[in-house]
């Protein structure tokens, strides 16, 4: 039997985890109803494999649009037994709320693998589930809170990794899964052969071999499907978002902005403590510790390799490291506290720093984060969808339309979607690598792509409304049958902006 302590132990651990929990759905709340472009193009994928058994955005062409294969698959597995449009959009919302409500149970887990007590590990979990990337991303099904989950059990199993020859594979599974939700995890392979190499004398190789054996096997699979059935190993998403390497010391100082500026929003405190441990405790810190060898490094190559390769950093790229510092952060602030506070201080101010990061994360969150997702949404939901839905309603079935925002109009429109981002064809992606959106709309540039002989209807994005309207451009003349306003795409691009869907008709010049 066991005894009285151990029950009320457990006891105070499952009420302990319902704080961060408490935390997290206040904070989801306000955004239950979220969704974005980015989400209808996985669900779009997810559609054609459940209708036509190929991984394609455009019926019948095969495509590496998505960089989250494993989201899709998962969606893909719902649509087969529930099936209805509808049923992937809310699959993706149940599937994006549980794997960050899970996300928090592994903060707890992480902190205590730490070896942070009990009650640190509770604050640390409360802490994150006031991250306002980690809940907006959460609240707007995408992939975000999957991966957050995957990286953090794939930090949990690193912790033994190197002793331990189940958390060595534990931790190879967990790099193969993650990596099939974003694939900047695939960087998890470098990192952990320098944290290996760089103890190696105090390591069992066969743990490190281990490690690498479980990771390939699981992805094996995947790769060779990826190869032969798609063509590709990398997303086209990757050489969309990428700008090329950049190498100069000043051009990389300036690029480090965005980085520093999203985790000043929400891991401030725990950043800020991680530099004080290691300037007051030097060699002595926790952040020195071998077993948090491959967290550390984790936390600077994610943010480093974005940067390097130019890539558009966005606030949920970095929920692959923040989850980790913040639990780097708060462990080594019980250290900072355990050296130089007196015990009957020590519980307070820890707490108080808590509650300041969850009160800071609130105060920008519902003032900054909330209004625009929560306008994108209904826009998206409302008139972006008719737009498409105007669009299937309307146009010939074999009818083609450019536009750069692609998922919500191939979903709802159902017609073949010229890519203008790049995102799904690798040809625009060439096309983009040299010239900007705007000026591929205003010069036409996209009635020369390679495999699409014809353009049908255009969906312009702008600033300025109609711009287009009774105008001749490269042979065509447009002629508006539709149009919606978009409050903003996103905290960073407010609005107002036009959406204006325009049938194409050859004049022949």
């Amino acid at each position: 039997m066991r005894s009285r302590a151990d029950v009320a132990l457990k006891r105070q651990t499952i009420f302990g985890l319902l704080a961060p929990a408490f935390v997290f759905l206040v904070f989801l709340l306000p955004l239950h109803d979220g969704f974005t472009d980015d989400g209808f193009i996985h669900i779009q994928y997810a559609r054609n494999i459940v209708e036509r058994g190929e991984y394609s955005f455009n019926p019948g062409e095969v495509s590496f649009g998505t960089s989250s294969p494993l989201w899709v698959l998962a969606l893909a597995s719902v649509g087969r037994v529930a099936p209805g449009d509808e049923a992937l959009i809310h699959a993706s919302r149940v599937f994006s709320w549980l794997s960050g409500f899970g996300a928090l149970l592994g903060i707890y887990a992480l902190a205590l693998a730490l070896g942070a007590r009990r009650l640190t590990a509770v604050l640390a979990a409360c802490a994150f589930a006031a991250d306002v990337w980690f809940v907006r991303w959460t609240a707007l099904s995408m992939e975000s809170s999957a991966a957050v989950l995957t990286v953090v059990l794939m930090a949990l199993a690193s912790v033994r990794a190197f002793d331990d020859t189940r958390s060595a594979i534990r931790m190879g599974a967990f790099i193969a899964i993650a990596s099939l939700i974003r694939p900047e995890v695939y960087l998890a392979f470098p990192v952990f052969a320098v944290a290996a190499l760089s103890h190696w004398r105090l390591l069992d190789k066969r743990k490190a071999v281990w490690t690498f054996a479980a990771a390939i096997a699981l992805l094996l699979p995947w790769l060779l499907f990826a190869r032969f059935h798609i063509g590709s190993f990398i997303p086209n998403t990757a050489g969309a978002k990428s700008g090329g390497l950049i190498l100069s010391p000043l051009l990389f100082a300036a690029k480090l902005k965005p980085v520093i500026k999203i985790v000043a929003t929400s891991e401030a405190l725990p950043a800020l403590t991680l530099l004080l441990s290691l300037a007051l405790l030097r060699g002595r810190s926790m952040v020195c510790a071998v077993r948090q060898r491959f967290l550390v490094l984790w936390v600077i190559a994610v943010p480093v390799a974005y940067v390097i390769l130019d890539i558009q950093i966005l606030s949920r790229y970095l929920l692959l490291v923040t989850p980790v510092l913040g639990v780097l952060g708060w462990a080594a602030l019980e250290q900072l506290l355990d050296r130089f506070v007196r015990p009957g201080r020590r519980r307070t101010l820890l707490v108080a720093a808590v509650m300041t990061t969850v009160i800071a994360n609130a105060v920008f969150y519902w003032s900054v984060v909330v209004p625009p997702s929560r306008a994108f949404t209904y826009d998206l939901m409302h008139g972006m969808k008719g737009l498409a839905l105007h669009l299937h309603d309307n146009a010939d079935e074999d009818a083609v339309v450019a536009a750069a925002d692609i998922g919500y109009l191939a979903f709802y429109g159902q017609r073949r979607v010229l890519d203008l981002g790049g995102l799904v064809e690798p040809e625009t992606g060439k096309l983009r690598a040299r010239y900007s959106y705007e000026q591929i709309a205003a010069e036409g540039l996209y009635f020369d792509v390679k495999g699409y002989p014809r353009v049908d209807y255009f969906v312009d994005r702008d600033l300025k409304s109609n711009r287009l309207d009774g105008r001749t451009l490269a042979g065509h003349r447009f002629e508006k049958v539709y149009a919606t306003t978009v409050r903003n795409l996103g905290i960073r691009k407010p609005g107002p902006y036009y959406y204006v869907l325009y049938r194409l008709i050859r004049t022949g010049d």
